[in-house]
Formats: structure tokens, C-alpha cells, sequence
């Protein structure tokens, strides 16, 4: 098995016997500390996702974020087309599940034609480093999709999902501020 097949199942596993209470207490420090971000204040258009499988909750996100009269996009995956695109949500009942029972948008609207339209993309991921680097579930949606992306990246894992060094790609897309229960890492 592969050095970044070994990290994914390791991390995954972990993540999948999370407790519940633990996953929304510490989903709510993320969010609390995100939202101190200057760059989430000052982002008026937003990638966010949707959580699935114990990943951090995003919910609340959504809901600030609304609230403040951002727009916020989600991704849809189109397997065909081996790619992810961005549609604006402005409710969290418009998402419905979709690619492996994810939540995302329905596709019948017209997707963001150019993804540096966003000023911010709040990403999720497996495991990370502390140079910004992701593991992600393996398929690469967001890779090819953060390829032109020139805003900024933030992530949001649990902090037992950070590490010092992970084994990393030409192809993989880096972060550049990690988010946790426990602290914020700003990649230089």
C-alpha cells in the first residue's frame, strides 16, 4: 500500500469513530476560530462543502455566512466528467445527496463559470500538514479544481488530522491556513 493510502485509511479510521459530542463541540470551536479570520470577514463569495462522515460540521458556517449576506457555493460532482463544480446555494434544504451521498446542489442551475469569482474555499480533506499539504479521499476533485483557483484556501480538519509531513504530488493542491479545534497554522 502507498505511502498516501497508508495516511488516508489511518486517519479515516480514526475519524469514523468520532463521538458525536466530540464532533460538534469541536466543529464549533473550528467555526468560532474561522470566523475570528480576517480572511473570512473580508470574503463576500465562499466555497464552503458539505460534512459527511464526521468530517467538520459546516452547518453553522452556512448559517453565519448568510446571515452576513455572503453568497456561498457548494460542490456538485459530475463522475462523468471526472470533475467538481460550484453552484450558489442560498439554503441549506437545496442540497440533496449526491456523488458517495454527499450533500451538494442540484446541478439543473448554472454552475460558477469561473471559480475565482470566490474570494475564500473552505475545504475538507483527510489529513493535512504543516506545510499546507492534503490528503484527500483519493478520487482528486478538489486537485483539479483548485488548479486555478488564486483565492484563498482554507481548511478545516480536526487537529489529530494534522501531521508534521506528508508524502505529496506535483498534482496536489495546497491549503494555506488550517483550521482546527485548537489552533489556526497559516502556511508561509
Amino acid at each position: 500500500m502507498d505511502p498516501k493510502t497508508q495516511w488516508r485509511e489511518a486517519v479515516l479510521e480514526k475519524r469514523r469513530t468520532l463521538d458525536p459530542q466530540f464532533v460538534q463541540e469541536a466543529s464549533h470551536k473550528v467555526a468560532d476560530h474561522l470566523f475570528g479570520l480576517e480572511e473570512f470577514n473580508l470574503a463576500w463569495r465562499i466555497g464552503l462543502y458539505s460534512a459527511f462522515k464526521n468530517e467538520v460540521a459546516t452547518d453553522s458556517i452556512f448559517q453565519k455566512s448568510h446571515g452576513l449576506r455572503k453568497e456561498i457555493y457548494y460542490p456538485a460532482v459530475d463522475t462523468k466528467k471526472e470533475k467538481a463544480r460550484l453552484y450558489r446555494v442560498n439554503a441549506l434544504q437545496e442540497l440533496q445527496p449526491g456523488f458517495a451521498g454527499i450533500l451538494e446542489p442540484s446541478k439543473t442551475k448554472n454552475p460558477l463559470s469561473d471559480l475565482n469569482y470566490l474570494n475564500v474555499m473552505i475545504l475538507p480533506g483527510v489529513v493535512f500538514d504543516k506545510k499546507g499539504n492534503r490528503i484527500g479521499l483519493g478520487q482528486g476533485y478538489y486537485d483539479r479544481l483548485l488548479e486555478s483557483f488564486n483565492g484563498k484556501k482554507i481548511a478545516l480538519p480536526y487537529e489529530f488530522q494534522v501531521v508534521d509531513a506528508l508524502p505529496t504530488e506535483e498534482k496536489d493542491q495546497r491549503v494555506d491556513i488550517i483550521v482546527t479545534e485548537e489552533r489556526i497554522i497559516r502556511i508561509i
